[in-house]
């Protein structure tokens, strides 16, 4: 006995002394390295947001010359020509929409280039006010945002109906389409130039994101949040804005549903329009952008859950599908009318991209 009790003392002893030097060795090992996800915000950064924005100040600036040449030869063929710029144009912009932060939204060049629906009243207004003999870029700039962007000048060289002719311009359209395309190239040119390095740079605030930031982000995560954020932010715009209020009107606003809704109508864009716009979630959740493919959020996303990843890839691409399928080859204003569970269930796919961000990826960005 005597014997057992000597062992079992020398056994706890040794015990104590071992949790003592493994206590030690914890103290003094370094914290685990927090994972940076610098290349992710860096590729979304400077491959996915600037390049659109440069894009689209460049296909603005070809629009402008577009509609130059119809206002100086006008002709079925140049209003073709600037028909297309148009829609050029559009599509930069569209697929910039997944991230409507930054100067885009405090310098308020959203709404001053993609407000509506037209304000027809306004436009006539300053057509008929010939206290202001020509108008110009400067005149545009100071009128509501419903009457210039994107929308009034996509009325202008389509029309009501969608078929304007070449020679149903009179001189003072002429001027306001030209004027109102220097300004969209103008407004597109200073939101450009607000992110590139040798401009604001406002861009130094996600690739300098961390605690020895001296800009916006002072952590990583923040700077990834916001841009899941932005992610939110256009598909509830899509879902429960672009495709609701035409579909079922706004009983906020009491704005009634209608085609007079729809925002890319008179060219018949708005289904192009909306897929873009769940292209934009894609780009930057994949870290992708035309032929460039990159790091995204995705790389994050599949690292801590790929059961998730996989789901909400697929999400994406049904949704962009559904966008694409509504009313087959028709326009949306006639899907409006004879198509309505086809929208319908776009609607339902781009609200299901949105429930996953808000409920999944959102929080798993944020428990980083």
């Amino acid at each position: 006995m005597k014997h057992f009790k000597t062992l079992k003392s020398f056994f706890m002893t040794f015990a104590m002394v071992a949790m003592l030097i493994s206590c030690g060795d914890d103290a003094d090992a370094p914290a685990p390295a927090e994972v940076s996800h610098k290349d992710i915000i860096t590729n979304i950064t400077s491959n996915i947001i600037v390049k659109a924005y440069s894009d689209l100040a460049r296909e603005a600036e070809n629009l402008l010359e577009k509609t130059k040449k119809f206002k100086e030869a006008p002709s079925q063929e140049s209003l073709d020509d600037a028909k297309d710029a148009w829609v050029a144009t559009r599509k930069p912009w569209e697929q910039a929409e997944g991230f409507l932060i930054g100067p885009v939204d405090t310098g308020s060049i959203d709404p001053a280039i993609d407000s509506w629906p037209v304000n027809v009243v306004d436009m006539d207004g300053l057509l008929a006010d010939l206290t202001k003999p020509t108008i110009t870029e400067q005149i545009v700039n100071q009128q509501i945002f419903e009457a210039k962007g994107f929308h009034l000048i996509e009325y202008l060289l389509w029309g009501l109906d969608g078929n304007r002719e070449a020679d149903s311009f009179t001189t003072r359209e002429l001027e306001y389409l030209v004027a109102a395309s220097e300004n969209l190239k103008n407004k597109t040119t200073k939101l450009k130039v607000a992110w590139v390095a040798d401009g604001g740079n406002y861009q130094a605030n996600f690739l300098t994101a961390g605690p020895a930031s001296s800009g916006k982000y002072k952590s990583e995560k923040s700077a990834l949040e916001d841009l899941v954020s932005a992610l939110i932010v256009i598909a509830d715009e899509v879902g429960n804005g672009k495709i609701e209020v035409p579909l079922n009107g706004d009983p906020d606003t009491t704005t009634p549903a209608g085609p007079e809704q729809e925002e890319s109508r008179f060219s018949h864009n708005s289904k192009l329009d909306f897929a873009d716009n769940l292209i934009s979630i894609q780009n930057v959740y994949h870290g992708t952008y035309l032929n460039h493919d990159g790091k995204g959020i995705a790389d994050i996303v599949k690292d801590k859950d790929a059961a998730l990843h996989t789901k909400f890839t697929a999400e994406i691409i049904a949704a962009i599908n559904a966008i694409e399928a509504i009313n087959g080859t028709g326009t949306f204003t006639d899907a409006l009318a004879n198509a309505r569970p086809s929208i319908e269930a776009a609607q339902t796919a781009v609200r299901t991209v949105q429930a996953t961000l808000e409920s999944k990826i959102k929080p798993l960005i944020s428990g980083l």
